[in-house]
Parts: C-alpha cells; sequence; structure tokens
C-alpha cells in the first residue's frame, strides 16, 4: 500500500499577529539600516581644518561656546586668543564670531547633526580680561592660571582647574571636578553625578554640590565659610585654617570634618537619622561665631581635630 502525506501550509499563512509584527519590523529595520548607512558616509566623510582666531583689542568680556576638548590658560600682554583643530562630518563647520559693547562671543557649530563635530581648542587670556565663560558641550575643559573670573561649564565632561586667583563657578552634568592650588576668594562646584576633589583651596567662600558623586578635600582647605551637599556620596574635608561657618549636608553619605588644632571653640549642631556622631575633643560653646551645621539621613558624621 502507498503510502502519501499531506503538507499543510498553515505555518505560512499570513496571520494578524505576523501582519503587525511586519508593520511594525520592517521600519525598525529599515531605520536602523539607514542610521548604520549615515553614519558609515559620516566617518568616511570626516574632515578637519586649523583654528586661529585674536579676539578685538579691549575685549574685557569673552563667551565661549564650543563642543570639544577646551584649554583655557594666561597670557602675559596682549589680546586673547583662539586656537585648534576643528571636526566635522560631511558639511563644513563654521566658527562663529559676535563683538558688541557686552564683551565677544565665540561659536562653534556643525550644520548636520551627524558624525563628529568637534572644536578642541586652547584658549590664552590675558589680564584685561576681567570676565571668561565658557562652555565645552561635552568636552573636557581645563584651567590653569587664570586671574579674573571664570565660569565654566560642561554636559559630560570633567572640569579641572588649578592655580587660579579669580572667583570661579564650575559646573558639569555628570563629570567630576578637580580643584587644586587656587587662590580664588569664591568657589562654587556643582556636579550632577561626578565626584568633586579640592586639594590646596585658599578662598574665603566655598560651595560644592554634587547629587550622587563624593566631596573630597582631604588635600587641605582654608576657608572661613564653606557649604558642601551631596546626595549618595561621602563628604571629607580638612580644613588648614579656622573656619567660621560650616555646613554640609548628606542624603545617605558619611561626613568627615577635620579642623586644625586650635584654642578654637565651636558651636556644633550635628544630626544624622540612623548614623552616628563624634565629636568628642572639639573645644564647644554656644557662644562663638564658629558653627559647624552637619546633617545625614543614614551616614556617619565625625568631626575632629587633627
Amino acid at each position: 500500500m502507498a503510502v502519501t502525506s499531506a503538507t499543510s501550509d498553515t505555518s505560512f499563512r499570513m496571520t494578524g499577529g505576523r501582519r503587525a509584527a511586519l508593520f511594525a519590523g520592517v521600519p525598525v529595520c529599515l531605520a536602523l539600516v539607514a542610521g548604520l548607512a549615515f553614519s558609515l558616509v559620516a566617518d568616511v566623510g570626516e574632515g578637519r581644518y586649523p583654528v586661529h582666531y585674536t579676539a578685538p583689542a579691549g575685549t574685557r568680556a569673552l563667551t565661549l561656546n564650543v563642543t570639544g576638548q577646551l584649554t583655557i590658560r594666561p597670557a602675559a600682554a596682549g589680546q586673547a586668543t583662539l586656537s585648534g583643530t576643528a571636526v566635522y562630518s560631511l558639511a563644513r563647520s563654521k566658527v562663529t564670531e559676535s563683538t558688541t559693547s557686552a564683551g565677544t562671543s565665540i561659536g562653534y557649530h556643525c550644520p548636520l547633526p551627524l558624525g563628529n563635530c568637534e572644536l578642541d581648542a586652547t584658549v590664552t587670556v590675558p589680564p584685561t580680561v576681567t570676565a571668561l565663560t565658557a562652555n565645552s558641550g561635552g568636552g573636557d575643559a581645563t584651567v590653569n592660571g587664570t586671574t579674573g573670573p571664570v565660569k565654566l561649564s560642561t554636559g559630560d565632561g570633567n572640569l579641572s582647574v588649578a592655580h587660579t586667583s579669580g572667583p570661579l563657578t564650575l559646573n558639569t552634568g555628570s563629570g567630576g571636578i578637580q580643584v587644586s592650588a587656587i587662590r580664588s576668594p569664591a568657589l562654587s562646584a556643582s556636579s550632577g553625578d561626578g565626584n568633586i576633589q579640592a586639594a590646596g583651596v585658599n578662598s574665603k567662600t566655598i560651595a560644592m554640590n554634587t547629587n550622587s558623586g563624593s566631596i573630597d578635600g582631604t588635600g587641605g582647605i582654608a576657608t572661613s565659610t564653606i557649604t558642601a551637599s551631596s546626595g549618595d556620596g561621602d563628604v571629607t574635608i580638612t580644613f588648614t585654617s579656622v573656619p567660621s561657618d560650616i555646613r554640609v549636608n548628606t542624603d545617605s553619605g558619611n561626613i568627615t570634618l577635620l579642623l586644625p588644632r586650635s584654642s578654637t571653640a565651636y558651636h556644633i549642631a550635628a544630626n544624622t537619622d540612623q548614623g552616628q556622631v563624634s565629636d568628642r575633643g572639639v573645644p564647644q560653646t554656644s557662644s562663638t561665631a564658629h558653627v559647624i551645621t552637619a546633617s545625614s539621613g543614614s551616614g556617619d558624621i565625625t568631626i575632629s581635630e587633627q
């Protein structure tokens, strides 16, 4: 007897679920292929060119809005300058300049949002520039030796500042901040997720804030007023001179304050919900201008003399 078999085509039947998968999947696949193709074309079509710019004589306020690695250093005299390398994909980028009575602004723009769009630059600033505002986009930024006020910001990059003597305002979205050997009268440092490190800082007022990073000032800080706040990270500060007003707060991190050994008495108000407070050995009195306020949600608080 011959045996025959019937083959069903039900496995290839276009069901409602398969139609929905095709309608949803095909556009996604096409978009991925197109994105990959654009990325490859952008890489192949990458270009670069040198940039040299000199700010007008008499420029007192300088603003920089670029995307890339940024280095700022002082110049003994002359005019502010910018030099570096511009990188773009497919369509040539443009360095823009605008000068008004308020100051000079330098920007960088790529017409197509593809591939690399960066201006890695070094900026020299003479003493005649009394106000500098710089944004490096997502790149790292370094400042060394400036004497005037500096406002420095970046999206994802790290900030590094050393040997400055003018007021500092530093802000990064998710990068870290490093400050060392500065004599700036005022320092304000803020980071979204990164750590803040300060060493050899001699400032009258200091404000440091990070959402989830730590604050490390174990390198020594000389200041009269300091405000420090951290979400989940620890705060550790070593003071090289007697402070007058300390305010430190963390959500869950530990707080460690190391004071210089002296006869100065402090008014200490320290509180933690779940941790422990240790301030033994520190001279204390309620009638003093030297006040330490420290609070933590669940971390330990340690205040001691070195």
